[in-house]
């Protein structure tokens, strides 16, 4: 199969892309220092549809967004670290077992699952990147994207306390900046409209395109709820929490999704070996530009 580049008008193969974008990471060291496998730099090119400055510009994005956040990339062993088997164990995040008709993967954070006295914020957002840096190996998310359901059930003022304002908009940027996947929707589920100053807050930093993708399904009853929620994901596809006809949370889904993760622990752990020097960062970036402008 072969690509138009819409940055040069070249007629490239997918192995051409790979191999030029590769061929460009290495000789960006030692200010880039990225893994370089076929499969991870096609994740950026299929992101951007084969546009090779979007995908450089991208992978530098990448690094740069994981070392300036390095609080939420780094110690997550989801084998070996108590703290982060712990939180699987809560089924805070986890991926749906089917995807939509359009094969849209779909991603379930239960906000509220978790116990302040025990958890930091900076600890459930630990595991929940990586949760998704392993999400993001799947080719369906690179070419079909997510639907992600935000629940509210069990959120306290408490939890809402630690989005400051840094952290928000540092939390959107990985999101949304960072990850080379398709945001496809996004569902606030069970939410109190007496949040409405915190999601007044998000919108000061994403685009406004995402602002298009989100859904609301506030608390009222049970059933209205649900009712709202299966106008955009069918019940088939859903727990039986949700008034889907999967199994349950805690008891069937979960623990075969923990299990998947450990899985591939070992390629989420590599990625920490790799960096962006943060000092050159912006010269990197301003070369792409200046490709563009050629």
């Amino acid at each position: 199969m072969a690509y138009a580049d819409r940055d040069d008008e070249q007629l490239l193969t997918i192995k051409d892309h790979i191999n030029h974008l590769r061929k460009w990471v290495q000789e960006q060291q030692p200010i880039l220092n990225s893994l370089d496998t076929d499969e991870f730099l096609l994740r950026f090119l299929r992101v951007t549809d084969f546009r090779m400055l979007k995908a450089k510009e991208w992978l530098v994005h990448f690094w740069q967004y994981r070392i300036e956040n390095f609080q939420w990339f780094t110690n997550r062993n989801l084998i070996k670290n108590p703290l982060m088997c712990e939180i699987g164990e809560l089924a805070y995040c986890l991926q749906l077992p089917k995807e939509t008709k359009d094969k849209h993967l779909i991603v379930l954070l239960r906000l509220g699952q978790y116990d302040l006295t025990k958890y930091t914020f900076d600890d459930i957002t630990r595991y929940t990147f990586a949760v998704v840096d392993i999400l993001n190996s799947q080719p369906a998310a690179q070419l079909y994207g997510f639907i992600i359901l935000l629940d509210f059930t069990n959120i306290r003022l408490q939890h809402i306390s630690q989005f400051t304002r840094d952290r928000i908009r540092r939390y959107i940027d990985c999101w949304e900046r960072m990850y080379p996947i398709h945001l496809r929707q996004i569902h606030l589920y069970n939410y109190p409209t007496c949040f409405s100053a915190l999601f007044y807050l998000f919108r000061m930093f994403y685009r406004r395109k995402f602002h298009e993708q989100i859904y609301f399904h506030s608390r009222s009853s049970d059933d209205s709820m649900r009712k709202s929620l299966h106008m955009y994901i069918d019940p088939t596809l859903l727990p039986c929490e949700y008034g889907g006809q999967l199994g349950s949370i805690e008891t069937d889904l979960n623990k075969a999704f923990v299990q998947w993760t450990q899985e591939h622990n070992d390629s989420m752990i590599q990625l920490e070996e790799y960096s962006v020097d943060l000092k050159h960062v912006s010269q990197l970036l301003t070369n792409i530009q200046k490709e563009y402008d050629r």
